[in-house]
């Protein structure tokens, strides 16, 4: 019985223990099943993420900008390192690093990895695979490369020691062009030594790239971005500037062909530049504007009604006084009476501020706001800046009057080029990008789309301030802005530099901003040089930068030039023979539509001496020029709208009505001619009334 009670209490215990091993396996097999695999993976596998191939950015043409190459970096596996000194001295003279950095790294905490020197030149990793040191390995990685040194480097930017973008393009659509990273695995003994490594496919290979990025096709023209960047170096070098920006846009559609500032970087060695040289000036950089913004009030001006294009503007003598304030007009000139076209042409700050002024703050404010001021463009390099514009509640008394020629205000040069292309392509507000089109690695490409632009002022008021910036270049500040062999229109500014308790002596930001052809506008160009030294004002210092840009551009978007006028022949003219009367189409490039009704483009020539001779009819018509009508009497309104309907310019001299003028009333003088008229507050004692109604029929003498 005794016997019996032992066997049975054995048996028991078998069954507990047997029951309890059976709990454990449970709880290890089943229960903490995941937590182990985990742990052996822990201490078995070692994963190490690889950045994936980064995808292209190329130009409008398919010229590479950023590519991705192969290269060599070197790792050790510390736990196959015998000798860690001796190896340290070894790579050390291999890659030209400090014995001790090399040691440092190989005496860190993991003993299974190790970053040694990461992409090599090949002659290096070629040696160190020459000497095959024990535990000391290369693997392939990517790296970017620029070819065209630093072209453009604000505008792609750079990428860091792990391939990821850091800034411009190459941080802003990082998960467009970066791709999928791979995982490469390193496998590990009992011994802690590795002697595998798989990807994520779990294949036992070499370490290999994720998913390829996508790559890019800007609207950036390499070639015109090269012109640019070459004009603003020599811009800051010229004149000790602190630094130059520039834009070339199209204004139809909004697309950025360059984007530049000097001084520069190379994004392949970003590390050796300063953070200033690594901005992008034109959409981070606030400038107070000055008289490049004057054509935003006359905008406002001819929309809202309160001024006309044939209209007079008292200019006060060169001052205007707001309560205690006086307004000076720059240089101290003292205008008179000058018209619409003359207070830009001549950049009066008197004129435009009574533009200003009767326009009324809520109007004005609207307008400024509708052409984009105060808000990002949305182009797609990070950092950009909605410049300032305060609320109207918060302008003081002098607020209105000097922003409206350009103070009080901060803009970029993106944001003005926009405002300019709007009066180019006739009053619609274009959407400035730099991405055309993004290709997948699938094939599959994905173009940017047009978006519809807004209208923001009337064609006829984009033809009316188109005229007046060809006025700045024709016969104004913007002289030095001429394209030979093309029309050009623009402005030229320059501001004093805000400092704290007001402005700037001697520190000046000078600016030129235009277009051409300005019969049918293909590019506008913004530049800007801030603080140049000698020279400070944009008609001096940024409207040849312009002139320089816009030549190499335009030749190279091979825009056809207007013909000489004086290669001109009137074989392209027609004599109507039944009326023995000549005619040529109105818009003639003889005249602008000044030519006689009665002639015509188009037809075949006659033959020499018919319909009396059209060789003699033009050049006597040339030779002789425009008759210049009495205007004594006329309001100074009047007397410019009389003279610019027959192709005249006017120059005015006081205020009131025309006392006296030159040349004399029946002189003929050349398309264009400036007729200088004085003005009195007293009209003469003989009216004119014949010669306002000739005037106002628009007869051509």
């Amino acid at each position: 019985m005794a016997r019996e009670r032992r066997a049975f209490v054995l048996l028991g215990g078998v069954v507990l223990w047997i029951a309890v091993l059976a709990a454990r396996l449970v709880d290890l097999q089943i229960v903490r099943r995941a937590e182990f695999e985990a742990r052996a993976r822990k201490q078995h596998e070692r994963t190490v993420e690889l950045p994936a191939r980064r995808g292209g950015i190329e130009d409008r043409e398919g010229r590479p900008l950023a590519v991705t190459a192969t290269v060599d970096s070197v790792f050790a596996i510390p736990s196959e390192i015998a000798d860690v000194t001796a190896t340290s001295a070894k790579l050390a003279e291999i890659l030209g690093m400090p014995a001790r950095e090399i040691e440092r790294r190989l005496n860190g905490s993991e003993r299974d990895f190790a970053w040694i020197a990461r992409r090599v030149d090949d002659d290096v990793a070629r040696r160190l695979r020459q000497r095959s040191i024990p535990g000391v390995r290369t693997i392939k990685e990517f790296t970017r490369r620029y070819p065209q040194g630093s072209l453009a480097s604000s505008i792609l930017g750079y990428v860091g020691a792990d391939n990821q973008g850091l800034g411009g393009l190459e941080h802003r659509v990082d998960k467009e062009i970066g791709g999928r990273p791979a995982r490469v695995t390193l496998l590990r003994d009992a011994a802690q030594r590795s002697y595998a490594a798989t990807t994520e496919r779990g294949s036992r290979a070499a370490f290999s790239g994720g998913v390829e990025g996508a790559s890019l096709r800007l609207t950036i023209d390499s070639a015109i971005q090269h012109v640019v960047e070459r004009e603003l170096l020599a811009a800051v070098e010229t004149y000790r500037a602190r630094s130059a920006s520039a834009v070339v846009m199209d204004p139809e559609t909004g697309a950025v062909l360059a984007l530049a500032s000097a001084p520069t970087f190379d994004p392949g060695r970003y590390t050796e530049s300063s953070t200033e040289a690594r901005r992008c000036r034109p959409v981070a950089d606030v400038y107070e504007p000055g008289s490049t913004f004057k054509i935003i009030t006359a905008a406002a001006g001819l929309e809202t009604g309160t001024v006309d294009a044939g209209d007079a503007i008292d200019c006060g003598g060169g001052t205007l006084t707001i309560g205690s304030t006086t307004i000076h007009e720059h240089g101290r000139n003292r205008w008179g009476v000058l018209s619409f076209t003359d207070v830009l042409a001549h950049s009066s700050n008197i004129g435009i501020a009574h533009v200003g002024l009767g326009v009324g703050r809520g109007p004005f404010y609207a307008m400024v706001r509708a052409f984009g001021f105060g808000e990002r463009t949305g182009i797609e390099v990070p950092g950009e800046t909605p410049g300032l514009l305060r609320e109207p509640r918060t302008w003081s008394a002098l607020t209105l009057p000097t922003m409206s020629f350009g103070q009080e205000i901060g803009v970029t040069v993106l944001q003005m080029a926009r405002a300019y292309a709007a009066i180019a392509n006739g009053g619609r507000l274009p959407v400035p990008h730099l991405v055309a089109e993004v290709r997948r690695p699938s094939g599959r490409e994905d173009r940017v789309p047009g978006e519809p632009l807004p209208r923001v002022i009337s064609e006829a008021t984009a033809a009316h301030l188109r005229g007046f910036l060809s006025s700045v270049v024709d016969a104004g500040t913007g002289k030095l802005a001429v394209i030979p062999g093309y029309t050009v229109a623009g402005k030229t500014g320059t501001a004093q530099k805000a400092v704290p308790g007001g402005y700037s002596r001697d520190r000046y930001v000078a600016s030129f901003i235009g277009f051409a052809p300005v019969e049918a506008p293909r590019v506008v160009i913004a530049v800007v040089v801030d603080e140049p030294r000698g020279k400070i004002y944009g008609g001096d210092v940024a409207a040849p930068v312009f002139s320089a840009i816009g030549t190499d551009t335009l030749r190279l978007l091979r825009v056809p030039s207007r013909p000489d006028p004086t290669s001109l022949r009137p074989s392209i003219l027609v004599a109507d023979l039944e009326s023995g009367a000549a005619r040529a189409t109105a818009g003639s490039v003889l005249g602008g539509g000044l030519l006689p009704a009665s002639l015509h483009l188009g037809e075949p020539a006659p033959a020499p001496g018919s319909a009396g001779d059209l060789d003699a009819d033009i050049a006597a018509l040339v030779e002789d020029g425009l008759v210049v009508p009495d205007l004594s009497g006329l309001p100074a309104s009047d007397a410019v709208r009389a003279l610019s309907k027959r192709g005249l310019s006017a120059g005015l001299a006081g205020r009131g009505f025309v006392v006296a003028q030159e040349p004399a009333a029946g002189d003929r003088v050349p398309v264009g001619t400036r007729v200088k008229l004085t003005l009195s507050l007293a009209p003469p004692p003989q009216s004119a009334a014949a010669t306002v109604s000739t005037a106002d029929a628009g007869a051509v003498p």
